[in-house]
Formats: structure tokens, C-alpha cells, sequence
């Protein structure tokens, strides 16, 4: 309940005012509500409602600003809707009631700057709210319900809800022949529902007439000019005028947040994009009002620090698009995961589409197809050339990984196409796996662009110190430094812990030295912690679990052993007290460990009936995995588990039902919880604490800070609880773990560490006496460290600086890590810069390519080498096969080069497959089940043909989906992509025309061997099976306009999709999307223009439809998504083309209200005109 019980709030909202609890009671009260809500007991005291009531009434009334404070009337607001949300959970009321504290929860929250909650309260009310005619059965409520529709700001609803309510009242109006209801009892009413419309259009379309005109109408319905009575719409009414003023000031139409200069597309990508932006919360008004403006060129360099749910991406979304529109180059979005990435990429992607530009695909991180799509490329014939040729996308979502790869094939042309470059969860620059790899990148773009008008972004949501971060980036200043600690959605912590009841027991006799079997009760308890400190303890009634103890005798008590045989396991008494969260809504279960979160996901399972909406999901997962997988079965009782051993398209089908509501549980490790947006009501982070447990598997620090924000999602969660369930008994210092000091989240250089510091030393001392040393670095960090220094150095001599000239003491300086660590890593740097002035200089500019460390770079090179001359040598009758991937595959496995591959030490999976757990092995040669994977064989396919004698059917699957994610998904993507540009160098500095399969390493990625299939997988076609498939129903010959996959898809309907590929909801998407048309936005076009056009298929006559009302709607009973069609009444007219079916929807999610018309067989879109 952070926040929300602050007892200043409390008491700057009281004032000190005779006749209501003091603040000190007001806490406990709201506390004590907060722990019966907890308990599932909803009743809310008359008296705390009246005091919410009186809070209410003072914050509203605008003279109350002489005695009250702006700041004191919000929050008076804040802690009146407090109290009126919990309110809401109380099942005593009716409709209206429920209608009427819903509106003064909402307004609270928007008027008490916690505006997310807002939208929470509307979206839990929607069904009170009534649209269909008539008005006048429900014209009691009408205006509450319009009101807190309103400001519910949900424009893809309210543009329909306002209409609809507009043309019920002017058709009473015309009933009683009155130009409006304002001299009838139901004017007020009329006047809040065309004030309100009239705000939602300045709001969503920034029309300043509108704005004035609903300024008119709200103050005439609070005067009561528009007719008597009414008390409840004109209270609406007059909040809705408060509101007006309000929101123009925060609304992104506001001159004050965006300078002019931006472009209004930028406003209405935001306004009526999704989610649906109408005002910025307060902490981004902050920022955007500071000065310089964040949109200024000056500012190039910039730290947000902010909690999650605080708006930190909405902020870099607006610097980014503001950017594309007045500038020529592009966007690089840097996301730690491919998850996050996917996530980025999906919010992103809609609001880029109103200002016509484009996201680009998820791609490789070794980035060997992309000259291929980037410039053409000879290896490409007719059949995929205008793939080749798209225009680069305007925002590429990426991983540090790629970006890196990406520098370090041509870092020109990487800082030639981004002038934006945007790090997200920067704080895992202190993570030892991975952190390196992004300190070093931003540290070599910020020493390359220190005098150009690059701008580079840090974001955080677990950063203690901004400041320094940001003295870093621009050590000569000013960065802007932007730190707040405002959210929306409260808080509730909560510890649940468990102990023995030693003074019950029972035993059973035994065998060997302990003769018997102690046994007791495992209690669980349940701590809550209040703002003020004090915590609440609750009982678990029912035992969470059993310890067996050996024992001598039945009633020895000291020198027992825990039995753990019979025993329950601490993630089975975890899971049991997770199971009574269920109730709350949906709860993400964060673990340390993959095999963790599988154990805890498997007991709920076994715990809980059957969920049918979860079924679905489980079939599709089925399909991809086979029965015997686990997931699929724990799927069928709503659980799910989500980790990296899982397939891409499995995990994304996770997150969307999470987020969805289908699944009331999923377990996962931390990497998920790394900045992808999951809302979610709970989230448990489990404390697994064991002796030897790796620094980074502990859930603390940033990782808990980022894994506890999960918990009540802005917009969809008035709440969240977070929840640390240790099977362990209680300490006063659990609550402390939840809450990381600002010293604990200080975010450092890798190289700070003091074991990584000893090994730079002396890794430096051995280079002193054998130059050839750096190329053993046995640690991580140092390797990487030693590569970097070598990509400097061969990226400098391209641009015609020599080794000696170039400024390496710069560079070390440009990192994080400061003296005397940065002396000690100049050292090492200079040693690095001798070995390679002696190595041949083709050689050395060759190997930062690879992305590996120089010493396996220098073992790829040989290897590429070999191969290529085995290719050179090879008989020319055979020498074309060379091109097709299988053949590449055995040639690469005959000459032991898979093998040696995979012995690098950048592979940190070991490829063995055991008959049992701790059995025999059983051999798999790597290359039979990597020509497998490429010819399309399903994961069950792959598991039943090669790993047979695995005896468990679970498992199985469970270690062939592994070997395939982490083998060929990434490491040999990554390095046979490596290998494989090497050969083709090698082969054209020989003149050879001959190749050995240069797509290779993509097809390993994405799992194809057909041209066309990796065509559609890297523009953006998520299904593997879905590519095989079209691949192989793809005519080799196409007429002219269909010499693409694209073009050929495009030529069919949604209809016939579904019934040549047999696609899922999914598949569909994508399909849609890659078939429509890029750099065209329809929705953009009606907003600049007032009309559209689209040609259409007829389904009838034109003159059975001559003069028709039409709408647009997707067509009934299909399958989402469903096929879009124009009705003239209950008749289907027309069909949308699948090239515009993707525009077309998002002119319907806008909410906007049409005009249409029909002429022949083109469809004519336009907005009406005001009334």
C-alpha cells in the first residue's frame, strides 16, 4: 500500500479539519480495509465511505482552493478514491450506486494525479455502462455512466458510446419536437453527453473549437442552465469541467509538452493509436516541460530513471517519433531480450504506422542475411528480388548482441542509418553475463558521436545512481538527468513464510539407524506490511505442508535429521500457499531457475480443476510440442510456465494469454521479467537461497525491483501485491528484501568486480612476457574486453587511422569503470594494440566480425579457411549442391567443423542427451538432427526420432526443444553464420564463383531450407511450420506482379488462407501484416485528407446497394481474426482486400466515427460532418 497510506498524504488531505478521523486513524482504518480485502471479506464501513465522501466534497468545490491547496485538494482526491475503489469490491450495491462511487473513484484518481487508476476503474465497470437504446430506461445514471466513460479515455469505445448517446437523445429531442432537451428535465444529461463528446474530440483530434464549445456546455449543465433537477449530472458535469481544463493542460496537444514543431500525425499516432494516449501523467509533464526541452537537438544525451508504470517508455516512444519526423535518419531501439524486443516492437509498431513509416522484423543476431536484404544480393533470384529490395525500417528493435554484431561489420553504416539510439533496462550493464556487452557498446557509440547530433537514451526502472550514468555518457554535460519514484497503482506487500508446529506430531516406524518417522504440520503465515510500518500477520488455516524428521525414538527432540524422502519439498509448500492468491486475479510466480519454476508450475497444476478458457492454448501448444510435453497438460488447469528452453512462438502464446486473463498462473525465471510488459495482479517472487547459489540467479536488486513492478500494471490494476513466499520461517528483515536500497541498485561496470579486475591484472602481466596471451583470456569480461579493443582498433584503421594513432587511453576512458580500474584496463589495451600490429592485417580486421572472442575468431578463420578450400577442390559436377543447406550441413559435419564449432567456449550448453536423469548417454550426432530441424520436422518429430530411448515422454521433448533453442536457434545461427561469410570472402579473393550455402546461418536460426520460407521468416512470419508450408504450395513459376511470397499471398483472401495453410489466430496476424501494403497508412490519409479510398470485391449488384447505409465490420461467426466486410443492413456488400485489411482496422480501432459510400468496386471513407 505504498503511497496510498503515506500519512502526510493522509493528513494534507484531512487539513486538519473538526469531525474527521485523525490522520493517524484514517491510516488504520484504510489499513484494516486493505488486510479484509486481502482476506476476501469486501464490506466496507459506512463511516470510512462518509468521510471518503466529505474528502471528496471539499477537493471539488473550486472556492475550497483558499483553504486548500492545489497539492492538498489532490490529494484529498487520492485518498477519497482510495477509499471508494475498495469500495467497489463490496457486493452490496446496486448498479447505480456502483455507477455513482465508480465516477468519484475515477475523477479522484484523475484530479489526485494517479490518472492510470482512472482507466483500472472503467474498464472494472464497463459492463454497467449502457449503450444500446433506449436512453430512457437507464436516464438516471446516463450521465454518470457517460462521465466515467470519459474518463476511462479509451477512444476505440467512447467515439461509438458518445455517438450512439448523441443520436438517442436528438431522436427523444425530435419526439417532442425540441431542438435539444435543455428547457426538459432531461437537459443537464443532454449537455454533459455533447460537452463530453465535445472534449473526447479535442482530446483525440486536438480540435480547439471543440474545446471551447465542451467548456460551454459542462458550465452551462453545472449552472443547471439546461434545465432543473439533475443533481447527479451536474455533479458530473462540474468535474468534467475541472477536467477540461486539466487534461488541455497535460494533453499532448498541449504547445507546452510537444514544441509546435512536431508534427500533429506525432500527436494522433499516441491519441489514437493503442493503447490510446489522451494525456501524459504528471512525471512526463515534468520532463517534457523542463528546459532545454528533451525534443531539443542540444539534448543528445539522456537518463530516465523511473519505476516501472511510471511512463518511461511512452516518453522515449514520443522522442523517437518526434525524431523520425524531423529527421532523416532512423531509430535503434536496444532491448535486453528477445521477449522485450517483441514486446517493443508490437507497441511501437501501430503508432510508426499513422506517421507511414515502418518497425523492422525480428532478425538474427549475427546478422548474415542482412546484406542480403539490405542491398539485393546475387544469391537472391527473381523470385524474392522486391524483398531484397525494401527500404530499411524507420525503428529497428534489437538485442545488444545484434547491435553489436552490426558495429562490428560496418559501424559506418550502422551510425550512417541511426541518429537515435535508445538502451532500455540499462541497469544490466552490472550483470556479469551480458553486462559488457552493453557498457561497451554504449561507451564506443558515445565516443564515436561525442561531436555529431546523435542522441543516445538510457532507461531504467532500477538505477540508484542517474546521475553518475549520466556524468558518463557526457562527461563535459548537459545530459538530462530524469529520476521520479511516481506510479500509479498502490502496492500491497505481503511475506509468506512457513514453520513446523513442533508441538503436533505423529510417527511411524522405519528402518535402519533412525528407526522412526517424525512427522509435523507445516503452518503458514501470511505477513502484510502497512505504510506506517507496522506489519499484519494472518494464519493459513489449513497446513501448507508436511516435515518428516529421522528420529531414535518417537519423542526425540534434538539431534533429529530431516528426512527428505518424506518430506515435502519447499517449492510444493510454496505452491500451496500460492494457490490462495488465485482469487485476486492473475499471478506471475518469479523463481531463480528454470527447473524451479517448472516444479512450482507442476504442484499448482496438480492442485487446481481444469480451466477451459486455457484449453485453447493448451491444443496449440499440442500441436508445437506434442502431448507428452508437461506444459500442455498444466496448461489444461491454467498454469503455465515460460523460460528460454521454450520455442518462440510458445512464448509469445504465454504472454498473450497473461495478459489476456487466461491463464491465472505462470511461472518463470527473471529473464522475463526484464522490462516486457505483463500485466498482472501478483507477483510472487520466490526466494530460493541455497549454499553455492550464483550472485545473479538471487532475485534482489534491480532484477526484484524489475520482477515487483510487474505487479499491478498502469491502466489495467487500481492494485498490485507482491508477494515473497519463503519456506522458511519469518524474519524481521524479509520485508526489507522487497525494498533495495538506492546503494543496492547502483549500477557499476562489470569490470569493478574484483575477481574480473584480478584476471584484466593479470592477464596484463602474461601479455607482458608472451604477446599471444591475450588470446587465452580465461574470464568472460576479459575476452570481451579484448575483443573490443580489437574491434576499435581494426574499425579505426578503416577509416584510415593506424593502429599506433589510434586513442585507446580515450576509449578506456569512454568506459564505465574509473581509475584504478580504467588505468589498469588502459594497460591491457596497449598490449593488445602490440599483438595486433603483428598480426597480418587482412587477418586482424577480419576476426572482430565473428562477435566472438579473438581467440575463437582465430579458430573460425582457420576453419573457413579449410572449408573453403575443400570447396575450391571440390569435383564441379558436384559443386552446385553445395548451395543446398543439408548438403552444407554433412560437409561441415564430415570435416569435424560442427564439432570443433560447438567446442568453443562461447557455447555454454553442452550438447549431451542422457536415457534417465543420471543415466547412460545416448550419442546424437548434431548434424542428423540439425538437417531434420531445417526440412520443417516438428519438435515431437525431432524428439521421437532421435531421442527414442529417453524413457520419459517428457523429458524428451522438454531436452530436444532445449537443444534446438540454445544449439541451433542461437549458437549456430550465430557462429556457422560466422563461418560462412568467412568462406565466401575466402572463395571471392580466389576468384571462385562456387559457394557453400551462403543462407546458412539463417536457416539454421529460423529452422528452413527454402530461399522463400526464410524470405517470409525475416520479414516478419513468426511460424516456422506456416513458412515450410507456403514454401512448398508456392508455384516455381508466378505470372508478372506475383514474383514474390508477398505478392502471391496477397493475391488471396483471409478465407483462403485459413483454408490452404490451416492458420491459427496468430499466423493470421502475420499474414496481414506482410501482405499489406508498406508505407501507406489509410488512417493517416482521412485524418490529413477527410477521405479515403480502397477498392474493394463486391459480393452483390451495385444497384441493390445504390443509396445504402453502410458499416464496416468484421464478418460474424469467423474465427478471429475475421475477414472485414461492408453491410448494407444485415447484408455483407463487399469484402476487404487482405492488403488493406491491417489499414482498414486500425481506422476501426480508432473509434472514429465513418461516413461511407460504395461506387462500383471502390469503397469511399470519410468522416462526417460535426452536429
Amino acid at each position: 500500500m505504498d503511497g496510498a497510506l503515506n500519512l502526510g498524504l493522509l493528513a494534507g488531505a484531512l487539513g486538519g479539519q473538526q469531525g474527521l478521523p485523525t490522520p493517524e486513524e484514517l491510516q488504520r482504518r484504510l489499513g484494516d480495509a486493505e488486510v479484509q480485502l486481502f482476506r476476501r471479506q469486501t464490506t466496507m464501513p459506512d463511516d470510512l465511505l462518509e468521510t471518503a465522501w466529505y474528502l471528496h466534497a471539499i477537493a471539488s468545490v473550486d472556492q475550497v482552493q483558499q483553504v486548500y491547496p492545489v497539492a492538498q485538494q489532490r490529494q484529498a482526491f487520492a485518498v477519497s478514491a482510495h477509499v471508494f475503489d475498495l469500495a467497489l469490491a463490496d457486493l452490496r450495491w446496486e448498479r447505480t450506486e456502483r455507477l455513482i462511487m465508480g465516477f468519484a473513484a475515477a475523477i479522484g484518481y484523475r484530479r489526485g494525479d494517479r490518472d492510470p487508476n482512472a482507466t483500472a476503474v472503467m474498464r472494472r465497470l464497463r459492463d454497467d455502462i449502457s449503450v444500446k437504446p433506449p436512453a430512457l430506461q437507464h436516464f438516471d445514471s446516463l450521465a454518470v455512466e457517460a462521465g466515467l466513460a470519459l474518463i476511462g479515455f479509451e477512444t476505440k469505445t467512447l467515439f461509438a458510446w458518445f455517438a450512439s448517446w448523441r443520436r438517442q437523445l436528438q431522436e427523444l429531442s425530435q419526439l417532442v419536437e425540441l431542438p435539444d432537451l435543455s428547457t426538459t428535465g432531461y437537459g443537464t444529461t443532454h449537455a454533459v453527453i455533447l460537452g463530453g463528446e465535445d472534449l473526447l474530440h479535442y482530446l483525440a483530434r486536438g480540435d480547439g473549437e471543440r474545446l471551447a464549445r465542451a467548456r460551454e456546455r459542462l458550465l452551462a449543465a453545472t449552472l443547471g442552465h439546461w434545465g432543473p433537477g439533475e443533481l447527479a449530472a451536474r455533479w458530473v458535469a462540474s468535474h468534467l469541467l475541472a477536467l477540461a481544463d486539466e487534461a488541455a493542460t497535460g494533453s499532448v496537444w498541449s504547445p507546452n509538452l510537444l514544441p509546435p514543431d512536431v508534427p500533429n500525425a506525432v500527436r494522433h499516432a499516441f491519441t489514437l493509436g493503442s493503447p490510446p494516449v489522451l494525456t501524459l501523467w504528471s512525471p512526463q509533464q515534468q520532463l517534457l516541460t523542463s528546459d532545454p526541452s528533451p525534443f531539443s537537438p542540444q539534448v543528445r544525451r539522456m537518463v530516465l530513471s523511473v519505476p516501472t508504470s511510471g511512463g518511461k517508455t511512452l516518453v522515449s516512444q514520443l522522442l523517437a517519433l518526434a525524431y523520425l519526423e524531423t529527421s532523416s535518419k532512423s531509430v535503434c531501439y536496444v532491448a535486453p531480450t528477445r521477449s522485450l524486443c517483441r514486446e517493443v516492437r508490437r507497441s511501437m509498431a501501430g503508432r510508426l504506422r499513422i506517421l507511414q513509416k515502418e518497425t523492422g522484423p525480428d532478425r538474427p543476431d549475427f546478422p548474415s542475411a542482412d546484406p542480403i536484404l539490405g542491398q539485393g544480393g546475387s544469391i537472391w533470384d527473381a523470385l524474392i528480388a522486391e524483398i531484397g529490395a525494401e527500404e530499411l525500417p524507420d525503428v529497428e528493435v534489437m538485442t545488444p548482441e545484434r547491435l553489436q554484431h552490426l558495429l562490428r561489420h560496418d559501424a559506418e553504416a550502422v551510425l550512417g542509418r541511426f541518429g537515435m539510439f535508445i538502451f532500455d533496462e540499462a541497469q544490466l550493464i552490472r550483470e556479469a553475463s551480458r553486462g559488457f556487452t552493453l557498457e561497451a557498446t554504449i561507451a564506443y557509440l558515445h565516443h564515436r558521436t561525442q561531436d555529431t547530433e546523435h542522441r543516445i537514451i538510457l532507461l531504467s526502472a532500477a538505477m540508484g545512481n542517474a546521475a553518475q550514468i549520466a556524468r558518463w555518457i557526457d562527461p563535459h554535460g548537459p545530459a538530462t538527468v530524469f529520476e521520479s519514484q511516481w506510479r500509479g497503482p498502490r502496492r500491497l506487500h505481503a511475506i509468506f513464510a512457513s514453520e513446523p508446529l513442533w508441538n503436533e506430531r505423529r510417527w511411524e516406524r522405519s528402518r535402519g539407524n533412525f528407526p522412526y518417522r517424525v512427522f509435523h504440520p507445516i503452518k503458514g503465515t501470511v505477513r502484510l506490511r502497512l505504510s506506517d510500518g507496522q506489519t499484519v500477520m494472518l494464519a493459513i488455516r489449513e497446513p501448507v505442508g508436511t516435515l518428516a524428521r529421522k528420529a531414535i525414538t518417537p519423542d526425540q527432540t534434538t539431534g533429529t535429521k530431516r528426512d527428505p524422502s518424506k518430506s515435502d519439498p519447499n517449492y510444493v509448500v510454496a505452491a500451496r500457499m500460492i494457490e490462495l492468491l488465485g482469487h485476486a486475479g492473475t499471478a506471475l510466480v518469479v523463481a531463480a531457475t528454470r527447473m524451479t519454476a517448472q516444479r512450482i508450475a507442476r504442484t499448482l497444476a496438480g492442485r487446481l480443476p481444469e480451466h477451459q478458457a486455457a484449453f485453447p492454448l493448451a491444443d496449440f501448444v499440442r500441436t508445437q510440442l506434442g502431448e507428452t510435453h508437461p506444459l500442455v497438460d498444466m496448461l489444461r488447469h491454467g498454469v503455465g510456465f515460460h523460460h528460454a528452453g521454450l520455442p518462440i512462438e510458445v512464448l509469445e502464446a504465454l504472454e498473450d494469454a497473461l495478459r489476456a486473463d487466461i491463464l491465472p498462473f505462470l511461472t518463470c525465471t527473471s529473464t522475463l521479467t526484464d522490462g516486457i510488459n505483463l500485466p498482472v495482479h501478483t507477483v510472487v517472487i520466490y526466494d530460493e537461497n541455497y549454499q553455492g547459489m550464483p550472485q545473479e540467479l538471487r532475485l534482489k536488486g534491480p532484477r526484484l525491483v524489475n520482477a515487483a513492478g510487474r505487479a499491478g500494471r498502469a491502466g489495467k490494476e487500481t492494485e498490485g501485491w507482491i508477494v515473497l513466499v519463503r519456506a522458511d520461517r519469518p524474519s524481521e528483515a524479509d520485508f526489507a528484501a522487497l525494498t533495495p536500497s538506492a546503494d543496492e541498485l547502483i549500477v557499476s561496470s562489470v569490470m569493478t568486480d574484483e575477481q574480473v579486475f584480478e584476471e584484466i591484472v593479470a592477464l596484463e602481466a602474461a601479455a607482458r612476457a608472451e604477446q599471444d596471451a591475450v588470446l587465452r583470456a580465461a574470464g568472460k569480461p576479459a575476452a570481451e574486453f579484448v575483443a573490443f579493443i580489437w574491434f576499435y582498433l581494426a574499425d579505426a584503421e578503416t577509416r584510415g587511422i593506424a593502429p599506433a594513432d589510434a586513442d585507446l587511453e580515450a576509449l578506456t576512458g569512454d568506459l564505465l569503470a574509473e581509475p584504478p580500474y580504467s588505468v589498469a584496463m588502459a594497460s591491457l589495451a596497449r598490449r593488445v594494440r602490440n599483438l595486433y600490429e603483428h598480426t597480418d592485417p587482412a587477418a586482424r580486421r577480419r576476426w572482430p566480425r565473428a562477435g566472438t572472442s579473438i581467440g575463437s575468431a582465430q579458430k573460425i578463420d582457420m576453419l573457413a579457411k579449410r572449408v573453403a578450400d575443400t570447396v575450391l577442390q571440390t569435383d564441379p559436377a558436384e559443386a552446385e549442391s553445395l548451395q543446398q543447406a543439408n548438403v552444407a550441413v554433412l560437409v561441415l559435419a564430415v570435416m569435424g567443423v560442427l564439432d570443433d564449432l560447438l567446442a568453443l567456449p562461447e557455447n555454454n550448453t553442452q550438447w549431451r542427451f542422457r536415457v534417465t536423469q543420471n543415466g547412460d548417454d545416448i550419442t546424437v550426432h548434431p548434424h542428423e538432427v540439425l538437417v531434420d530441424w531445417l526440412q520443417g520436422m516438428t519438435y515431437a518429430a525431432l524428439a521421437e526420432k532421435h531421442l527414442g530411448r529417453v524413457q520419459e515422454g517428457g523429458r524428451r521433448i522438454e531436452e530436444m526443444v532445449d537443444a534446438v533453442t540454445s544449439h541451433f536457434e542461437h549458437f549456430l545461427a550465430w557462429t556457422v553464420g560466422a563461418l560462412v561469410e568467412l568462406v565466401t570472402a575466402f572463395l571471392i579473393n580466389a576468384e571462385s564463383e562456387r559457394r557453400l550455402c551462403p543462407e546458412l546461418g539463417p536457416y539454421i536460426r529460423y529452422g528452413v531450407d527454402d530461399r522463400r520460407a526464410l524470405a517470409l521468416m525475416l520479414s516478419g512470419l513468426r511460424s516456422r511450420r506456416l513458412a515450410h508450408e507456403i514454401a512448398r504450395q508456392m508455384p516455381d513459376r508466378l505470372s508478372i506482379g506475383e514474383n514474390d511470397p508477398r505478392s502471391w499471398l496477397a493475391s488471396m483472401s483471409l478465407t483462403d488462407w485459413r483454408e490452404r495453410f490451416n492458420t491459427s489466430a496468430s499466423e493470421m496476424l502475420d499474414l496481414l501484416d506482410l501482405t499489406r501494403t508498406r508505407g501507406r497508412n489509410l488512417l493517416r490519409i482521412l485524418l490529413e485528407n477527410g477521405n479515403t479510398s480502397i477498392d474493394v470485391d463486391p459480393t452483390i449488384p451495385g444497384a441493390e446497394v445504390e443509396g445504402s447505409f453502410f458499416t464496416l465490420a468484421p464478418l460474424p461467426d469467423h474465427p478471429d481474426p475475421a475477414p472485414i466486410g461492408l453491410f448494407s443492413g444485415e447484408s455483407l456488400a463487399a469484402l476487404v482486400r487482405s492488403t488493406d485489411h491491417a489499414d482498414i482496422s486500425m481506422i476501426l480501432d480508432s473509434g472514429l466515427e465513418l461516413a461511407l459510400s460504395l461506387e462500383g468496386a471502390t469503397l469511399h471513407i470519410s468522416m462526417p460532418a460535426e452536429t
